[in-house]
């Protein structure tokens, strides 16, 4: 998808507009080509900028850009005090909603008012106060929905927005890459006065709650950015076992086990111990079938040696999925190094391939004989991917020093950490999969 000219203009850019949304809307079922409807979409979604910005002009856009964060804050609010939810299936007033929601009628007057011009509610028609009820955009905003983004909502507006306010500051206390010394804090550091990890500072028990937030936000941000990934790429010609380095509780393979419930592709999830805990509970009430597909084991992607990652060896598929927009290009090389190394190894005997009691799954000579292959699953930055790539790249940034790459940098961190890349797949997902093998094999 190229980039539109900067000297198009509004009536050539809404030209533009009207074909690619008459290509979306205007052809049969039959004749509907996935991929170029979900890429069709986003080149919709760079039209609709370039018409506001040719129409507002750079200093009124430029304002409209730099106080966008207003109409985040807004969200937030009527998120925050689950306004959807108190209005339900009919209609309430003004006055009610703060009073039920206990707040000044002011706060939710002006958020209410602002959300309404993006087509969140309605306002109710010859009421002499302002009365309003619910319509499908509202509908993400109310917890007891199936499709609700709530916590997605909290996690960007609470933690992330907080942290974006101090990434100039931030910017400024980093260390200019290839300069030695001490890493700089995280925005969200200096924003909430912490030192370390974001993931550590979530660990506390007075804070637990953010972690958890973020993890259903997690979920549900996938939901919206990734649900076709289970579809779209061929995981069932994969050689089992896939390894899933840094894997969390396995929300991928619990949604692989459901799109082909009689495939048997196993499932080996490694990640640190606290995560592994926690993926062990969340498979407990999986069918007997599905729990026997996956195995755990507790390790360190980052540790200084092979033996201490404990990544399994010699396996024939290994995954790394969502994990390294979270770390700085040497920690992704270290990772990658680490992963390289278990590949190129030798499987551990029979007697040693188990953890934690968990017996690992036993190859056939043929699947030992075949090259080992890595699956990169990231977000990645292209010229055709849409606003939440770039928006997602400043969030992370803000959170905890990470970055969303391009596909050029990261094939060059694949190339240091001793991978070929062999193939490039785009899927109707936010997400690419970058297939890479030893480089030497």
């Amino acid at each position: 998808m190229a980039n539109i000219p900067e000297n198009s203009g509004p009536i050539s850019t809404a030209e533009d507009l009207f074909h690619t949304v008459r290509h979306i809307f205007g052809q049969a079922s039959s004749e509907v080509n996935e991929k170029d409807i979900f890429d069709a979409k986003k080149r919709v979604q760079q039209l609709c900028l370039s018409i506001m910005k040719d129409v507002a002009g750079p200093a009124e856009y430029t304002i409209l850009l730099a106080e966008s964060c207003h109409e985040s804050a807004a969200l937030h609010l009527v998120t925050e005090l689950r306004v959807a939810d108190v209005i339900g299936e009919g209609t309430k007033s003004l006055s009610d909603i703060a009073q039920e929601v206990k707040v000044d009628a002011r706060y939710i007057g002006a958020a209410m008012n602002c959300l309404l011009r993006h087509g969140y509610f309605e306002e109710v028609p010859g009421s002499a106060h302002q009365v309003f009820k619910n319509n499908s955009m509202s509908s993400v905003l109310r917890e007891k929905s199936s499709d609700n983004l709530c916590d997605a909502i909290g996690f960007i507006c609470d933690d992330g927005f907080k942290a974006a306010a101090y990434l100039a500051e931030a910017a400024r206390a980093s260390v200019p890459s290839g300069v030695q010394g001490a890493p700089a804090p995280a925005a969200l550091n200096l924003a909430l006065g912490f030192e370390g990890s974001v993931f550590k500072y979530w660990e506390d028990p007075t804070r637990v709650w953010r972690g958890k937030r973020m993890g259903q936000a997690m979920k549900q941000l996938h939901q919206m950015a990734n649900a076709n990934v289970t579809i779209d790429f061929n995981w069932q010609a994969l050689i089992s076992p896939l390894v899933d380095v840094g894997g969390g509780i396995g929300s991928l393979e619990m949604a692989l086990t459901k799109a082909y419930p009689t495939s048997t592709l196993q499932f080996i999830i490694v990640d640190i111990p606290d995560t592994i805990k926690a993926a062990r509970a969340a498979w407990a009430s999986q069918s007997p079938d599905v729990q026997g597909r996956v195995t755990f084991v507790a390790g360190d992607f980052l540790a200084p040696t092979l033996d201490a990652t404990r990544i399994p060896r010699g396996e024939p598929t290994y995954l790394i999925r969502h994990v390294l927009h979270d770390w700085t290009d040497e920690e992704v090389v270290r990772i990658l190094k680490n992963v390289h190394a278990a590949m190129v190894s030798p499987p551990l005997p029979t007697t040693a391939r188990s953890h934690e009691g968990d017996a690992l799954p036993q190859q056939s000579s043929s699947t030992q004989a075949r090259t080992p292959k890595l699956l990169l699953c990231e977000m990645v930055l292209r010229e055709d991917s849409g606003r939440f790539a770039y928006t997602t790249s400043i969030q992370v940034l803000a959170l905890n020093n990470g970055i969303v790459r391009t596909e050029k940098e990261m094939y060059a961190l694949l190339a240091q950490a001793g991978f070929r890349v062999v193939a490039t797949h785009t899927m109707r997902a936010v997400d690419t999969i970058i297939e890479a093998v030893p480089a030497a094999v």
